[in-house]
C-alpha cells in the first residue's frame, strides 16, 4: 500500500511540474521569462494542491472526490480556453469537460484528471503554432488517447491484483 501511495505522490508532482512547465513555455514569448516562470510556478502549485485535495476528499467520501475532480477539471478547462474561445464558449466547454471528467473519474479515478492535464498542456504549446480550431482538435485527440491509455493502465492494474 505504501508503494502505491509513493507512486501516486510522484505522479502528482510530475503532473504539477509538467503543467507549470507547459504554462511557462506557452507564456514565455508574450510575457517574458520572469513572468512566465512565475505563472508556471503558480500553476504547478495550484495543480499539485488540487490533486492532493482530491485524494484527501477521496479519503472522506468518494462522491466528494468525484465532485472535486469535476470542479477542478472545469476550472482548468475554462482557464486554458477562455482567452481563445471567449467566456461563453469556454464556460460551456468547461462544464461539459467537468461532467465528462467526473464520470470518467468513477472508472479510472485520478488518471482521468491527469489525462486532462496532459491534453491542456499540449493545447497551450500547440496553440503557439496553430490556430484555435486545429489546436482544439489536437487537444481532443490527445485527451482521448490519454484517457484510453488511462483505462488500459487501470485494467492492467486490476488484472494484476
Amino acid at each position: 500500500m505504501i508503494a502505491v501511495d509513493v507512486t501516486l505522490v510522484i505522479l502528482f508532482i510530475l503532473a504539477a511540474l509538467y503543467s507549470g512547465g507547459m504554462t511557462a513555455i506557452a507564456q514565455l514569448r508574450a510575457r517574458g521569462p520572469r513572468t512566465a516562470a512565475r505563472t508556471g510556478a503558480v500553476t504547478a502549485v495550484v495543480v499539485a494542491a488540487s490533486l492532493f485535495l482530491m485524494v484527501l476528499l477521496a479519503h472522506v467520501t468518494v462522491p466528494l472526490a468525484v465532485v472535486g475532480a469535476g470542479v477542478f477539471s472545469a476550472a482548468a478547462t475554462y482557464w486554458t480556453l477562455a482567452a481563445d474561445l471567449g467566456r461563453a464558449r469556454a464556460t460551456a466547454t468547461a462544464i461539459g469537460m467537468g461532467i465528462l471528467i467526473a464520470l470518467c473519474f468513477l472508472g479510472v479515478a485520478h488518471l482521468a484528471v491527469l489525462a486532462l492535464i496532459g491534453a491542456a498542456g499540449v493545447y497551450q504549446v500547440i496553440r503557439l503554432f496553430l490556430r484555435t480550431r486545429p489546436a482544439l482538435l489536437v487537444m481532443g485527440g490527445t485527451f482521448g488517447g490519454l484517457l484510453a491509455a488511462s483505462v488500459a493502465v487501470f485494467v492492467v492494474a486490476l488484472a494484476t491484483m
